[in-house]
């Protein structure tokens, strides 16, 4: 999991230009589900998502990171946020749309729980509705050795985080570290992530597992490709167990 705080996590991606990501998705939503009027976005983050996405449709959210969910309340008033993990979760309820995005799959770690997770989202999945998955890297694409510096600021605090990439098997690992500066400390934190790196294979055996029809954009809303999972017919109460 990213480091927990909220604040920190949108002050170093302010540069994600979530308002272009999420015109994209709308036309896609419109191509698949013109009559969409819900949507379900699983790990949500911090809601940055819904903040453009409010507008057109009732979003609702799950997250394992309470912090996260907090955030994204504010920035939804109206929507339904759960804390719940992707690869369990009921919500008693099915949606137009399903989403996944910023490469959050990659957590599952596993191609185990990868079709877990795809099978509990389909499974919330409405009739006629779309489940839109975008994945972390393949295994022939992650880089060793790759270090990256992002920068931020969180009112008159300065922030910068720089990563370094690794792997272990078939998981990419990444080190981070954070510096805050406040008027009067500079503070410092540190994680390390890792995430499952799936074949193309994989990703679409798991949609198929699932009862799901699936297409892949290549370029996706940010240039890391996108899974479209479609079904003629979900049962609408389904979700009952996951």
């Amino acid at each position: 999991m990213f480091v927990r705080s909220a604040e920190l996590y949108d002050g170093i991606y302010h540069f994600k230009d979530y308002a272009r990501e999420c015109e994209r998705l709308r036309t896609l939503i419109n191509a698949f589900v013109p009559s969409a009027g819900t949507v379900l976005d699983v790990a949500c983050g911090t809601g940055e998502h819904a903040r453009f996405l409010q507008s057109n449709y009732r979003v609702d959210g799950i997250d394992i990171n309470e912090d996260y969910l907090r955030a994204a309340r504010r920035k939804n008033p109206a929507g339904s946020y759960v804390c719940a993990d992707m690869t369990d979760f009921s919500l008693d309820r099915t949606f137009d749309v399903v989403v996944c995005l910023f490469s959050a799959i990659g957590y599952v770690r596993t191609v185990a729980r990868l079709e877990q997770a795809i099978a509990c989202m389909t499974r919330h999945v409405g009739p006629g509705g779309v489940l839109l998955v975008e994945p972390w890297f393949a295994p022939d694409q992650w880089q060793t050795g790759t270090q990256f510096i992002h920068a931020g600021q969180i009112g008159k605090d300065k922030v910068c985080r720089m990563s370094l990439s690794l792997r272990e098997e078939n998981r990419s690992v990444i080190l981070l570290h954070y510096l805050r500066g406040t008027s009067n400390d500079i503070k410092h934190y540190s994680e390390r992530l890792e995430l499952g790196l799936f074949t193309r294979d994989e990703m679409s055996h798991a949609f198929g597992a699932a009862g799901m029809r699936v297409r892949y954009d290549p370029q996706g809303l940010m240039g890391r490709g996108l899974y479209i999972g479609t079904s003629a017919a979900v049962a609408s109460h389904c979700v009952g167990r996951c």
